[in-house]
């Protein structure tokens, strides 16, 4: 979300590989010849999911070397369990084309086993529950993994509600050091769009869910947002001073992971972007282009994480972030980003001159 007024309202891209500090899992090595030390997840599909550093990244199989490569065959040959991943014997149950040992095959929130024509539900990271315990199971507010709330550890229960899952906690933003670097990233892709730094001062601000409802509610915007932009601006007419100046203000909902940060920073540098620009447009136009930057953070990703918030921005039935973000990537299509870029640059309007 966005205000603008006089006075209104791998952080690192891991491009397959960098040597980490971990101390187990098998070391992998890259067609070029590049070294890392990671934990295989899952291999589906040519994609090959490694856990590194605490954090799962995708990469195309093709990227491994010969040896690797006969390895992940011969991994995806043998029978896994759909939870911990580990080898199946003869004692095993199944569900639909995956199966799993005994002692895993059971629900989230009753631990008890299911049995014969009970209906269960899968979440896209492989939790179990039974259906009708679905809505009884805790959630994480970012990647939607459920986990067991008997097993939880008490951090994961934010005192604003939010929930998360121990991957996306281990990962979240917390300090102002890691947003930065985060900030410094986004910058470096919308530069490679065409936009620019800001002229202006910017300052990003680490908040709760409360205190961000209280900027929107004081706005009179609406939802429960991840960041908010605040412009401010003077005009000087006339003298050695003229012209117009911007201070702007960036709030981030702190313990988000970095890859959701990314989206959220890209989106709010949207705004700052479009602030500046005086661009006049619709809400859907405008949230719509953000999301756009937020889909292009994304892409960059290659986690499986950054795959669900690329569903979840695709497949948003919001009339304003989601159908918003449709129609701006159909201008996108058509146009290009320089195009896109140019096209919104000529709705420049000073609030001077806007119609009230």
């Amino acid at each position: 979300m966005n205000a603008l007024g006089s006075r209104l309202p791998g952080v690192l891209l891991l491009g397959l590989f960098v040597l980490c500090d971990v101390a187990w899992g098998r070391t992998w090595t890259t067609i070029e010849g590049r070294r890392s030390q990671g934990e295989l997840v899952s291999f589906e599909e040519n994609q090959v999911t490694l856990l590194i550093d605490g954090r799962e990244y995708t990469f195309p199989v093709s990227r491994f070397s010969a040896p690797d490569r006969a390895y992940l065959m011969k991994w995806k040959a043998e029978k896994r369990c759909g939870i911990c991943r580990e080898t199946v014997g003869a004692d095993k149950m199944q569900a639909g084309e995956q199966i799993y040992h005994p002692a895993c095959f059971t629900c989230l929130v009753c631990e008890r086993p299911f049995l014969d024509r009970q209906s269960i539900r899968r979440d896209e990271w492989g939790g179990l529950v039974h259906t009708e315990h679905f809505r009884q199971v805790p959630r994480c507010g970012t990647c939607g993994r459920m986990f067991s709330k008997k097993t939880a550890k008490p951090e994961q229960f934010f005192s604003d509600g939010r929930l998360s899952c121990l991957a996306c906690l281990r990962d979240a933003v917390t300090d102002v050091g890691t947003l930065d670097a985060v900030a410094k990233r986004v910058r470096l892709g919308m530069s490679e769009l065409g936009l620019p730094k800001p002229t202006g001062p910017l300052t990003m601000r680490l908040v709760s869910q409360k205190r961000i409802n209280q900027e929107v509610e004081r706005a009179h915007g609406r939802g429960s947002l991840r960041g908010l932009t605040m412009t401010t601006f003077r005009t000087v007419t006339g003298g050695t001073n003229a012209g117009t100046t911007y201070t702007h203000e960036v709030w981030v909902l702190a313990g988000m992971p970095v890859v959701e940060c990314t989206s959220v920073l890209a989106h709010e540098f949207g705004h700052v972007w479009m602030n500046e620009n005086f661009i006049e447009a619709s809400p859907p136009s405008v949230e719509g282009f953000c999301n756009l930057l937020s889909m292009h953070a994304l892409q960059k990703e290659t986690s499986k994480l950054a795959e669900v918030l690329r569903k979840n921005l695709e497949m948003s039935d919001d009339r304003v972030y989601g159908r918003g973000f449709r129609d701006m990537r159909q201008q996108l299509n058509k146009l290009g980003w320089s195009g896109l870029i140019a096209d919104l640059s000529t709705r420049r309007v000073h609030p001077s001159k806007r119609r009230r």
